[in-house]
């Protein structure tokens, strides 16, 4: 085990794919690849559903994000009827109802004031079943860990740059909750929409005088404030909340996929995922899954430490995940957090010493490792990275010893006047859009 990380990040759209994995003599194992995608995995199992754990990134408002993720199925394997399974909460450890808030505070003030206000920032899964076409059902688990960033942001960005460069509307609405607290039918005390900024407050935030110029305003109040706040947070304290309310719902979705918790072990034939990743959900996904982390070293922050039942979680799901797929990846860039001496990140015994593998890539890389031993017809690991050369907040992933990488450059759609500029947004955000994206991931692999 190495020390406690004192800080890393991501921004992004997060993408998991599980299933029951087929035995040796299973249909279509002999063709299996160093490279496979989710319909690979569909058109070869003939019993069990294909989990996919979507979690998103940056600069995210609402629930609803995999709705682009389903469009793309139902475009490229046909299951096209969709059914919503409810919406999961991170019920566990601190995320239970009416538990005290964590002692954290911004500039002096407490993040969260009462047990409500932490009750209103629970992360939570939206689940949606595909069908359709003859192949097995798609599981669509929708990670959402954006209600933990919102009252930093509400509460403290969005106002005092209202006073800075001008008030942002949509965002103060966001904030605000014009038409007051939306409680969730469905679950007792959790919220649907929280009011972070009060209605008079926010009246009065929307009549500030615009003083930056309106692209500035704009940049400043989204890209900045509402995205990238996201990835400095990660960087922090914060790290290890938004972390373990990750881990919480990875359990949520193992259990779903049939994985009993209480038994499994690593090495045990299961569910094979496929991790994909946009921006900062996909950092944020690995730094959750390091059960070598040994965590936090704040007092406050004593309930996040990870349990010996999240990590059983964490080392079973890295062991069983085949590929990463990475939307706008910025492990490069939040990597920076973690420089330390060479001696404090590799384990001699299992990395060579020239690996120059991210901290945050090598436990899942050890335990797939490990896991093919047990299992040797078992796909090696592989990372998939798509880059827009325009894209402010993307970087290509580094060559990582024993992991099959590619890095693709691509254009995505939106604002141009060229050779001089093109949309930063578009070219951040359009990853899903993307057909060429979506069909590397969804469409079969041509085998010879």
């Amino acid at each position: 085990m190495r020390p406690r990380r004192t800080g890393v990040g991501v921004a992004a759209l997060v993408l998991v794919a599980s299933l029951q994995m087929r035995s040796q003599d299973s249909p279509g194992s002999a063709a299996r690849t160093a490279t496979e995608s989710v319909g690979d995995v569909v058109k070869v199992s003939h019993a069990l559903p294909v989990h996919i754990l979507y979690v998103h990134g940056i600069n995210q408002v609402g629930a609803g994000d995999s709705a682009l993720l389903r469009k793309g199925i139902c475009k490229y394997l046909g299951e096209c009827t969709v059914t919503s399974l409810g919406r999961v909460y991170a019920e566990g450890g601190p995320f239970i109802l009416n538990h005290a808030p964590p002692n954290l505070a911004y500039m002096g003030e407490p993040i969260w004031n009462s047990s409500e206000d932490w009750n209103a920032s629970a992360p939570f899964i939206d689940r949606y079943q595909l069908t359709g076409h003859g192949y097995v059902p798609i599981i669509v688990d929708e990670v959402n860990w954006w209600p933990l960033a919102y009252p930093l942001k509400c509460k403290w960005l969005i106002p005092h740059d209202a006073d800075l460069a001008g008030p942002s509307k949509e965002q103060i609405e966001t904030c605000s909750v014009p038409k007051g607290n939306q409680p969730d039918p469905d679950h007792a005390g959790r919220y649907r929409a929280y009011r972070w900024i009060d209605p008079a407050e926010a009246a009065k935030l929307e009549h500030k005088p615009r003083r930056a110029a309106l692209l500035n305003r704009s940049l400043k109040s989204g890209l900045m404030d509402w995205g990238f706040g996201d990835a400095v947070m990660a960087l922090g304290p914060m790290q290890e909340v938004l972390t373990s309310g990750i881990r919480q719902l990875l359990r949520k979705s193992l259990e779903s996929a049939g994985v009993d918790l209480n038994k499994a072990k690593p090495e045990d034939a299961g569910p094979e995922y496929f991790l994909i990743a946009h921006s900062l959900g996909s950092f944020l996904s690995l730094v959750a899954i390091d059960s070598d982390w040994l965590g936090p070293q704040r007092p406050e922050l004593a309930e996040f430490v990870m349990s010996p039942e999240e990590k059983l979680a964490v080392d079973y799901f890295s062991a069983h995940t085949t590929g990463l797929y990475f939307l706008a990846n910025q492990v490069g860039l939040l990597e920076l957090a973690e420089v330390s001496s060479p001696a404090g990140l590799v384990d001699h015994e299992r990395v060579p010493s020239t690996t120059a593998t991210p901290t945050s890539l090598r436990h899942w890389q050890l335990e797939r490792e490990t896991f093919r031993q047990h299992h040797p017809e078992a796909p090696s690991a592989q990372i998939i990275a798509w880059s827009d050369p325009d894209d402010l907040l993307s970087w290509d992933v580094p060559q990582v010893e024993g992991v099959h990488v590619e890095n693709i450059h691509l254009r995505n759609s939106g604002f141009k006047i060229a050779p001089f500029i093109a949309s930063p947004t578009s070219a951040h955000a359009n990853y899903a859009k993307n057909s060429k994206v979506l069909s590397r991931i969804l469409k079969p692999t041509p085998h010879p």
